[in-house]
């Protein structure tokens, strides 16, 4: 917004605007779908919510978040490609309305910086999928001895193996959600601006809301 707005052009002021507007909407959105999570786990350290997201469900589902908020893992997702006004929430920048948006009078490595910040957005993005909704480093029926598959059989590793596949694990679901993210800007074509804020306020928010209460009304009928 402060880089729109010192541009002293009318296409980046919009575009700061747009970014503004956009982020707010979004944001509430993705801060409703985490509250689902941590009412779940019961915690808002992540390491903490990584440990809870091993051992299974119905003895052969991994216990990720994801199973339990397929919902709100969908509403994070949409929410967190609007946050890096990606194709198709990319009215910010909106190359055939507003030249490049925000940054239209940078150049050279001020551009080059603005570009990097948001292809860095995908990777944190997918990075706090992975952690929240995905089983972070958790792979199905591994723990720290090893591999447990249902029906007792047991592949018993090393602790410095467990750590690489743990790694190697974390580091693909990631590179894996950047690329559904990318695939998803190769694939929709951009909203109106209209449609982007009504998208949010009358469609995400209200159902991100009904997950959070659903959410609560089950533990609470659980614990009572």
């Amino acid at each position: 917004m402060l880089a729109g707005w010192s541009s002293a052009n009318k296409f980046s002021l919009l575009g700061a605007l747009r970014a503004g507007s956009q982020l707010i909407s979004y944001e509430l959105v993705m801060g409703l779908t985490v509250l689902g999570i941590v009412l779940i786990f019961g915690t808002v350290n992540l390491v903490a919510i990584v440990e809870r997201q091993s051992g299974t469900v119905l003895g052969f589902l991994p216990a990720w978040g994801i199973v339990y908020q397929p919902f709100a893992a969908v509403l994070f997702l949409i929410a967190g490609i609007a946050e890096n006004k990606r194709i198709p929430f990319d009215l910010p920048e909106a190359e055939s309305e507003l030249i490049s948006g925000y940054f239209t009078e940078y150049s050279a490595m001020k551009q080059g910086v603005f570009m990097l910040s948001e292809f860095i957005e995908i990777a944190v993005i997918g990075a706090l999928f992975v952690t929240l909704f995905f089983g972070g480093y958790n792979l199905p029926w591994m723990n720290d001895t090893g591999f447990v598959f249902p029906g007792g059989h047991a592949v018993p590793l090393s602790h410095g193996w467990v750590v690489v596949l743990q790694l190697l694990t974390f580091l693909g679901k990631v590179f894996l959600l950047c690329s559904f993210q990318i695939l998803v800007r190769w694939t929709l074509p951009r909203f109106r601006w209209d449609q982007l804020l009504r998208f949010a306020w009358k469609f995400l928010l209200p159902l991100s809301i009904a997950n959070l209460v659903v959410t609560a009304v089950a533990l609470w009928a659980q614990q009572a």
